[in-house]
């Protein structure tokens, strides 16, 4: 399937197909706390990257501000507030979105893909086979690491809509337990794309189209459902089924885009 370049609205196979894959999206994103966009991506084998990443941000809005309000309780319970530590990975990611936010808009369509799945594919298996030896020692985070790590994700958040995956590695090497890495990871995902959301709607205003308010109708029922069912396996997940699952999602989705990009080039 071709991506879409016309302004028309989608024809109902099309619409049906996206709409499923952010189902998808919202049950890993539910169970994981980030990778809405990891999973998602795999509809810019069906739309241009500009357009299909402004939706991925709006779902990716719904969806952490609906798992937050759902989860804060239990995280609070597990003394893992979202407000510690957050704000200079947040800064960090307002300084690096701009330049990520560049790329979106000058990067080629096949380079875009391709890189962004070969991220995916990379991060999934560094998780997968990385020796303990290459987890950090300590838990502490001093202010340059968070700023640096923040901007990273500000970058990589700019032009694949996946701000989460600079702070999954980091908590991932600090071996951080479940309930505090989303603590620090959904808020941060949540500012980033807000900023981005409203970069974006000054800067490219029409990417708000007829087409992007369709395809936002037909999804968010199924991204409330595949949410809650998200965030129902995340309760009865273990930390070891937890990494299984969200590393082997990302994993498919890498392998997919990078496919996809290396058949269409």
């Amino acid at each position: 399937m071709t991506a879409l370049t016309s302004l028309a609205p989608f024809d109902v196979r099309t619409l049906a197909l996206l709409a499923a894959i952010y189902a998808a999206s919202a049950v890993f994103s539910g169970l994981s706390g980030f990778g809405f966009s990891a999973i998602g991506a795999l509809t810019l084998c069906i739309v241009p990257p500009e357009f299909g990443v402004c939706m991925l941000m709006v779902l990716s809005v719904f969806t952490q501000a609906m798992s937050l309000g759902t989860l804060r309780a239990e995280l609070r319970a597990h003394n893992a507030r979202w407000q510690d530590g957050f704000l200079p990975y947040a800064a960090g990611g307002v300084i690096g979105l701009p330049l990520g936010l560049e790329i979106l808009a000058r990067a080629p369509t096949h380079a875009l893909v391709s890189g962004l799945g070969a991220l995916l594919l990379a991060y999934a298996i560094y998780n997968i086979f990385k020796p303990k030896a290459l987890r950090l020692t300590t838990s502490d985070t001093s202010l340059g690491e968070a700023l640096l790590v923040g901007a990273v994700g500000g970058i990589v958040g700019g032009f694949s809509a996946f701000p989460g995956s600079a702070l999954v590695v980091w908590n991932g090497l600090k071996n951080v337990p479940k309930e505090h890495a989303r603590a620090l990871i959904q808020p941060f995902i949540l500012v980033m794309q807000v900023i981005a959301l409203s970069i974006l709607a000054c800067a490219r205003p029409t990417l708000f189209d007829a087409r992007l308010m369709t395809l936002l109708v037909a999804s968010l029922p199924l991204a409330w459902a595949g949410n809650r069912m998200g965030l129902e396996l995340y309760r009865r997940s273990s930390q070891v089924n937890y990494r299984i699952v969200t590393l082997a999602a990302l994993g498919v989705s890498g392998f997919s885009l990078v496919l996809k990009s290396a058949l269409s080039g």
